[in-house]
């Protein structure tokens, strides 16, 4: 694939996407914030959504 196509497949996938922030309070929600930091939370959030209400 050249360059340029690849950046045009990029920016295609980049606009099909859609960012959802979660905050974490540093010093109430240290122990959950640290899990969030150490596994693919994206995946691990995916996951957990469809296993709750694909029930």
């Amino acid at each position: 694939m050249n360059n340029e196509k690849l950046i045009e497949y990029r920016k295609r996938a980049e606009a099909k996407r859609v960012i959802k922030k979660v905050s974490f309070n540093q010093e109430t929600e240290k122990d959950i914030l640290e899990i969030a930091n150490n596994i693919d939370f994206s995946q691990w959030v995916k996951q957990q959504l469809r296993k709750e209400f694909n029930k």
